[in-house]
């Protein structure tokens, strides 16, 4: 009960947006390291019976075909509305910005700073959260890693890896570290923690 859709007039999906119920205590120590890590906190404590105050959205996607029509910004609004339906105190979100994969070799500490000349975010990912609320409290890093043969990588990528070293890899927001040695290669990708307060401004101390 804590999936949304939306549908359009001929009830095919245009957005769904996946979210987890778990426990924060609202300071930035508490915060779940990343993504993946949300997701195995938010199941730990379903399993010990430990009551949520907080809502987890894991991923809010939209139909190629229907973006730039503003679904994003009733996607994002709808998962702050299940929230305080359920009683929940906050939203908290592990960003994957939307144009970081152009900037790859910008650290994410950095990316996060940049501007429009409005003042506004510049990622429109971020901007999109920004404008209904939400508060960046932090670099989410590791969010994810993806582990994988260099034999993984070039089927994934459809690149070669020659030797070892960092490399640029299609869609990812970091370089893939690549050891040709080990026939390894790692993605750690960092997020960016962002909040929707719902009934107070922080849950916690500040």
């Amino acid at each position: 009960d804590c999936q949304l859709y939306l549908v359009n007039e001929a009830g095919e999906p245009v957005a769904v947006a996946q979210t987890i119920p778990c426990v924060w205590d609202g300071t930035m120590d508490g915060l779940p390291v990343g993504w993946a890590d949300s997701l195995v906190r938010a199941v730990d404590d379903y399993e010990a019976g430990r009551e949520p105050n907080t809502l987890v959205a894991l991923e809010i996607a939209i139909q190629p075909e229907y973006t730039g029509q503003g679904i994003s910004y009733t996607m994002i609004r709808a998962v702050r509305t299940l929230a305080e339906s359920k009683g929940f105190q906050a939203v908290i979100v592990a960003v994957r910005p939307s144009l970081k994969d152009r900037y790859p070799i910008t650290p994410m500490e950095r990316y996060v700073r940049w501007t429009r000349d409005d003042g506004t975010p510049f990622d429109p990912w971020l901007r999109v959260h920004w404008r209904v609320g939400g508060e960046i409290l932090r670099i989410a890093h590791p969010s994810m890693v993806i582990d994988g043969s260099v034999n993984d990588w070039t089927s994934w990528t459809d690149m070669q890896f020659p030797e070892s070293g960092d490399y640029i890899v299609p869609g990812a927001l970091c370089p893939v570290q690549i050891d040709c040695a080990m026939n390894a290669g790692r993605y750690v990708e960092p997020n960016v923690w962002v909040h929707h307060p719902i009934t107070t401004s922080r849950i916690g101390p500040g």
